[in-house]
């Protein structure tokens, strides 16, 4: 099983929102490793703690700092835009790295819903209409409009699926895409999607047989402590984001130190424990194999909170070096 990394450019307490930008490239350089599959960059608006507002641009600083690892959106969120200019930014991303670009796309708005209005989506078009101008742009299909530059191969189109909509099985696998479940935003996700998806799968050129893959919260660690340390940072975000409170940032050891978790959310962290994989290096990667199991996943992508971008790429490292060896 093939494993990736989602990358949130997260800013940390004390730290500035350059810094976080400049994290991302960092981990990109450091994961450009044996091990791992591919790179994605979020989308997120008007919020401190998510600080990548523009992946399509970050990429590009990306794909300059790495050489193998495939590289994408994870994802853009296509009702922000127009289908066109998506299509002309990934383009771009293809000519100057060809062969290692994604273009994941989400209908999800990524920020709060005064952000959305800014963001100008384009009017009297819905998803499912602007995924196929999408893909007429990336193929040259479109009758009166060319998505420059031209190049010979086009970005490989995902579909990103927080598993609640198991028609998005269905659009996927009928335009010939990969299916991404988002499960680190829906712990509840089943195979539903997964199971309509290969079942109804069409090849297509970027995608001559149907490709899974499932996102999922991962916290690791070589020692208990650190472990302890990070599921608490990690924790505290989901609970933040699931009341509405995003915090701005995250905390530091020694902030989080003064929090403590009522009884009722320790039990609200128990009930969204399938979003996640927490563990021991060792037993995080048992754990990883066994949910990529459960949902017939061909590639597990996982995302890490934390505060200490070195933790992250330390436990990255670890978890390539097993899976490798």
């Amino acid at each position: 099983m093939k494993i990736s990394i989602l990358e949130q450019s997260t800013l940390s307490e004390n730290s500035s929102p350059a810094d976080a930008i400049q994290n991302t490239v960092w981990l990109a350089r450091e994961a450009d490793y044996p091990g791992y599959e591919r790179l994605w960059l979020s989308e997120h608006h008007n919020m401190s703690i998510l600080q990548g507002s523009s992946p399509e641009v970050l990429l590009a600083a990306v794909g300059s700092k790495t050489d193998r690892i495939r590289l994408g959106s994870g994802g853009i969120m296509l009702p922000n835009h127009s289908a066109y200019k998506v299509a002309e930014n990934f383009r771009v991303l293809e000519a100057l790295f060809p062969g290692r670009i994604d273009c994941g796309i989400g209908r999800a708005s990524g920020g709060d819903p005064y952000s959305t209005t800014l963001l100008n989506p384009p009017e009297g078009i819905d998803f499912p209409q602007q995924v196929g101008q999408l893909e007429r742009f990336f193929h040259d299909e479109h009758q009166k409009a060319i998505a420059m530059p031209k190049v010979d191969g086009a970005p490989s189109l995902w579909l990103l699926s927080a598993g609640s909509h198991p028609e998005s099985g269905r659009m996927a696998a009928e335009k010939g895409m990969g299916l991404a479940i988002a499960l680190f935003i829906n712990p509840a996700a089943t195979r539903e999607a997964v199971n309509l998806y290969r079942r109804n799968f069409r090849p297509s050129p970027e995608f001559p047989e149907p490709r899974v893959l499932i996102a999922l919260n991962f916290v690791g660690a070589d020692t208990p402590a650190k472990l302890a340390e990070l599921k608490k940072a990690s924790d505290y975000f989901r609970l933040m984001r699931d009341s509405g409170n995003y915090p701005k940032a995250v905390p530091s050891p020694d902030t989080l130190d003064r929090i403590d978790f009522s009884a009722s959310q320790k039990a609200y962290l128990d009930q969204i424990a399938n979003r996640e994989v927490i563990g021991l290096i060792d037993d995080a990667v048992a754990e990883i194999s066994a949910r990529g199991a459960a949902y017939d996943a061909d590639e597990i992508m996982l995302t890490m909170m934390c505060f200490d971008i070195e933790d992250k790429i330390r436990a990255f490292h670890q978890i390539a070096d097993r899976i490798v060896s």
